[in-house]
């Protein structure tokens, strides 16, 4: 094991090694090395070769290489050479002995758990994760390293649990990491006062098994936020234990050491949660005004009122006190000033840049979509101006980046947030919700200014109100039997907003009447011969559905759900085929009908391993029935060493294996005999020439009585010749199961 590396050796002919990286006992070391082609740094594990499996490893590289988060370490390659096989891996900036606050905000635990969520989600997670595999990188920003990876690859020990699922283990590292004392059940999480509820609920379902996943356990801290904010959850070390929303930091291993060639990539997308919902209450709206004019003041009223004083120079009194006392100058040095000066002309550009997309941004609307957002910049925003204020310009310059960041970004989730805002609109619209119309097609009028069809229909929108009206006093003139009075009435209010659903489908209530009970009829026989398994029924109902409502979506639904069925039991039908075929050996049919099924459902990704595992039990099959039918192979070391392997292959096969290891002792036989020296002995007449093919001179035996030959297993063929008589041919198999056969080769039968 190479636990130690000097500075300069090469490894794998390709990393040169800096220095050795700190590492705890149980990991494998790890060394800071530059890549000799690009020169760009890289984290180095060093995994001894009897570690384990090196082709799982080299596997599992491949995928992990395709595992992008701002969160997680960017795995690079996977190197060997003769002395040690590599796991290389993005450099971690900033390497500290505590990793993650203790206690964490609950933004960084919900963000820790998100990242694993994330790669979880994709098939890359731990068998335990721990916090040893968590480091500090950047201001407040941490990694995880080596997610992905079999415990044998990083350790030295054995891990415990190694088959548990790592969010099984949330209380093992995230129990300690809020009380310092390791984990001992859920009664003494109970009595554990300093705990909050929150955590406290987490790790309860995990324990008690109804949260058995990271993106389980995410959605649980969404839910917990929830009812925090309502005031449902108690206070604790956690910050009111509210799960708040987090944007991952960016990770800046990530971007700064991919290797060339290599296909990892760092712009994948990261997990984001939504943007908390606005409300439409007029306490909210007054909230929103008053927080723009708040805003308005900090930027334009009060940096003139407080600017003077902040300008102002302190003097020094250049006048000594006593005549032999010497004069202290506290002016600052040149470069110094003129350094705060460029930071401070910095914050200031930012400020402006902040400022006009802010202003951009309320002019689309902010107020209205998300004024918790507004709220929180213009409260920055406040900070940041107190900061330029005090002279603290570097402290500034950072607040105003993250402002001006955070405008960016709300301007760059504009275009989902238009989409997101139309789809909840015009399902108000579908949905009759008349208060949600309102609600969003004002919001979408704000975010779509120069969108003719938007301004429309927010135009039309806003006579709602006076088609309730109409609708009241078309239904009174209905119930007092004034069915004329109400149809003008209504004409009137359908003239006003002709998508409004309400109001048309008032005007036609009687005649949608009939063919929505039709349409209805239709569709519950087309379903209830689907459940049934009757499809030819089933698509006559949902095809007389859609006769009689041709844009009813419904109907087409259905005829999709029938043709799913179908397809899915054909599918289901050639997978019982396959299997049967090859329980039975009978690797071509399951060839055909796994390829019958690709056909049908291409989509479906295991079919291939599947047909490629078929075609090497077909190769395996062959090579088998060769040897078994010719044994006398066997005499050639070459084909004995083949044979050899393939019953090696044949015996670890994992399934199907079909009757390929019912062979196997009949081969194992013949392996075991193959040079074995068998007794053949040949009797004739005296007048028969005999011959025995294969054996060259030494089978040409001529006319004899009776010999007997020493031969190895195998088959043989013998002739017989004799002027004036039909030849004889004669083929046999030497085997162990007949030590000692005796043939007579006699010609008799005249021409």
């Amino acid at each position: 094991m190479l636990t130690s590396i000097e500075s300069g050796t090469l490894l794998a002919e390709t990393f040169t090694v800096i220095d050795a990286v700190p590492t705890p006992e149980a990991q494998h070391p790890r060394f800071r090395a530059t890549h000799s082609s690009t020169a760009s740094e890289v984290l180095i594990t060093v995994v001894p070769l009897l570690a384990g499996d090196l082709t799982t490893l080299a596997a599992i590289s491949d995928r992990l290489k395709k595992l992008s988060h701002p969160d997680i370490q960017a795995h690079l390659g996977f190197w060997t050479d003769a002395r040690a096989a590599y796991l290389v891996d993005a450099p971690i900036i900033k390497m500290a002995s505590d990793p993650i606050a203790k206690p964490p905000t609950a933004a960084q635990l919900r963000r820790l758990v998100a990242a694993l969520g994330y790669a979880e989600a994709l098939g890359f997670h731990q068998t335990g994760f721990d916090l040893a595999w968590l480091t500090q990188a950047g201001h407040q920003g941490f990694v995880i390293q080596h997610l992905g990876w079999p415990r044998w690859a990083l350790t030295s020990v054995p891990h415990r649990n190694p088959d548990a699922l790592a969010v099984m283990n949330f209380a093992d590292w995230a129990y300690p990491l809020y009380t310092d004392a390791p984990w001992q059940g859920l009664d003494a999480l109970q009595a554990q006062p300093p705990l909050p509820a929150g955590l406290t609920t987490l790790i309860s379902a995990v324990q008690q098994g109804t949260t058995q996943t990271f993106g389980d356990l995410l959605a649980l801290i969404d839910a917990l936020d929830a009812d925090a904010a309502s005031g449902v959850v108690g206070t604790g070390p956690l910050q009111a234990t509210t799960f708040e929303i987090a944007t991952p930091a960016t990770s800046e291993a990530a971007a700064s050491s991919i290797l060339a060639g290599s296909p990892v990539t760092t712009d994948g997308p990261a997990p984001s949660a939504p943007p908390p919902k606005s409300g439409w209450e007029p306490k909210t709206l007054l909230i929103g005004f008053a927080l723009v004019i708040l805003a308005g003041f900090i930027f334009w009223v009060l940096p003139d009122l407080v600017g003077p004083q902040n300008n102002r120079q302190t003097q020094v009194d250049i006048n000594p006190a006593a005549a032999d006392t010497p004069t202290v100058v506290t002016k600052q040095a040149p470069i110094a000033t003129a350094k705060a000066k460029i930071i401070a002309e910095q914050a200031e550009a930012l400020a402006e840049t902040f400022l006009r997309k802010l202003i951009a941004l309320e002019d689309l609307g902010l107020a209205l979509w998300d004024p918790n957002a507004l709220a929180q910049i213009n409260q920055e925003a406040m900070a940041a101006d107190d900061a330029y204020r005090a002279g603290e310009a570097q402290t500034a310059l950072a607040l105003y980046t993250q402002l001006l960041a955070t405008v960016t970004e709300l301007e760059a989730g504009l275009p989902d947030r238009r989409a997101e805002n139309l789809a909840q609109a015009q399902q108000a619209l579908s949905e009759a919700d008349d208060r949600n119309a309102l609600k969003f097609w004002e919001i979408a009028a704000q975010l779509n200014p120069q969108k003719v069809e938007v301004q429309s229909t927010w135009q039309a929108v806003q006579q709602i109100p006076t088609i309730s009206a109409l609708m009241s006093e078309a239904d009174i003139a209905e119930r007092a039997g004034q069915v004329e009075d109400a149809n003008t009435i209504l004409r009137e209010a359908t003239a006003l907003f002709p998508d409004w659903a309400p109001s048309q489908k008032a005007a036609t209530r009687v005649r949608q009447t009939l063919i929505r009970k039709q349409f209805q009829s239709s569709m519950s026989l087309g379903f209830t011969a689907l459940s049934e398994g009757s499809y030819d029924a089933a698509i006559r109902a949902f095809e007389r559905a859609t006769s009689i409502d041709p844009n009813a979506s419904a109907a087409q639904d259905g005829l999709e759900q029938v043709r799913q069925a179908q397809l899915k039991e054909q599918i289901q039908a050639l997978f019982i085929e396959a299997q049967e075929a090859e329980t039975q050996g009978r690797w071509l049919d399951a060839k055909a009908a796994y390829e019958a099924a690709r056909s049908l459902a291409p989509n479906l990704t295991d079919l291939t391993a599947r047909i490629e595992t078929i075609d090497a039990r077909i190769a395996l099959a062959a090579a088998l029935t060769q040897i078994l039918a010719d044994p006398a192979r066997l005499q050639s070391d070459t084909e004995l060493n083949q044979a050899r392997d393939l019953a090696i292959t044949i015996s670890q096969l994992p399934p199907p294996v079909g009757d390929l290891q019912a062979s196997l002792p009949v081969l194992t036989r013949m392996l075991s005999h193959a040079r074995r020296a068998l007794t053949l002995t040949l009797t004739s007449d005296g007048q028969t020439t005999v011959t025995v093919l294969r054996l060259g001179q030494d089978g040409r035996l001529g006319q004899i009585m009776e010999t007997r030959l020493t031969l190895f297993p195998g088959r043989y063929v013998v002739t017989g010749s004799r002027r004036g008589y039909k030849d004889v041919r004669h083929e046999l198999t030497l085997s162990s199961d007949t030590p000692n056969p005796t043939l007579t080769v006699v010609c008799d039968e005249p021409i």
